[in-house]
């Protein structure tokens, strides 16, 4: 009879740690293909704590695993798997109640995760385990961006930094309802200092900020924008010129854009599909 241990994350090499996690997520619905340092940035960036991060051995062989991200009393669970060979036998479920019990421990009253609204499987395993969707986040991209031209007037841009940006966005979210979800959250911003390229844009006096980064293709991404009136539209309008004259980008990217967030509308009158749909499910401790 095989023997099961869990060890958490900072006990654990994370070179091993990451090729597990690479393998599992090999045949998922969102694959996940980490270096160290890749996996570090998001830690960082979405509060993973190592100490509250789980490894599942059965003799001393990795099976299975669960990342947990905290702020305060809530909690995230960033990612979970199971090794192919012990799928559907009853490891995820003790992965999970392993993890809940000790985050409530921990004084954690909320968790939420994010699940691909294809996987099925998932989405009825979470359900069984008391998590319910509260709502849609869309992955979207706009195709062939340089066609898309800032609006008439004046526009200046100017580079910033994550605590500028931070600041802003903190006054945004207050004043504008914003309601963004964990990666967007201001305090995921300041955390991945030296990631983005954070810019401040202001258009006929109005102020705004975006955040973005270029990939290895021909591609480009946004991570969140801001505006200091209702006119986020403008904002992301600005953004799309000035990361197609940056880098001539032939498509950018958005990811998990909440449904009830400002952002998703203006995405959508600027041209932006959606190309996956994920459910935010929460679960009170």
């Amino acid at each position: 009879m095989s023997t099961e241990t869990i060890v958490t994350l900072s006990e654990y090499s994370l070179i091993d740690f990451v090729r597990l996690v690479n393998k599992i997520f090999a045949d998922y619905v969102v694959p996940i293909d980490w270096n160290v340092l890749t996996f570090k940035m998001d830690a960082r960036e979405n509060s993973i704590s190592f100490n509250d991060s789980f490894i599942f051995l059965s003799d001393d062989i990795p099976t299975g695993f669960i990342l947990n991200a905290i702020r305060g009393n809530r909690a995230r669970i960033d990612a979970m798997g199971v090794i192919e060979s012990e799928r559907g036998k009853g490891l995820a479920e003790r992965i999970l109640k392993h993890a809940l019990h000790h985050l409530k421990i921990r004084n954690v009253e909320t968790t939420i995760l994010e699940v691909a609204s294809t996987d099925e499987r998932a989405v009825r395993f979470y359900d069984k385990n008391g998590y319910r969707i509260i709502r849609n986040l869309h992955t979207m991209i706009l195709e062939n961006p340089e066609i898309y031209k800032a609006g008439e007037g004046t526009h200046s841009y100017m580079t910033s930094d994550s605590k500028v940006v931070y600041q802003i966005a903190l006054t945004y979210e207050i004043h504008q309802q914003r309601s963004p979800n964990w990666q967007r959250e201001p305090i995921s911003l300041l955390l991945a200092n030296g990631r983005y390229n954070y810019v401040r844009v202001n258009t006929n006096g109005e102020e705004g900020y975006f955040v973005w980064g270029k990939n290895a293709d021909d591609s480009a991404f946004i991570v969140d924008c801001g505006s200091k009136s209702d006119k986020l539209e403008s904002v992301i309008r600005d953004a799309i010129e000035y990361i197609v004259a940056q880098t001539n980008a032939k498509l950018i990217s958005i990811v998990a854009v909440p449904e009830n967030d400002k952002m998703y509308n203006a995405l959508q009158l600027l041209g932006f599909r959606t190309i996956l749909l994920q459910y935010e499910m929460f679960r009170k401790l």
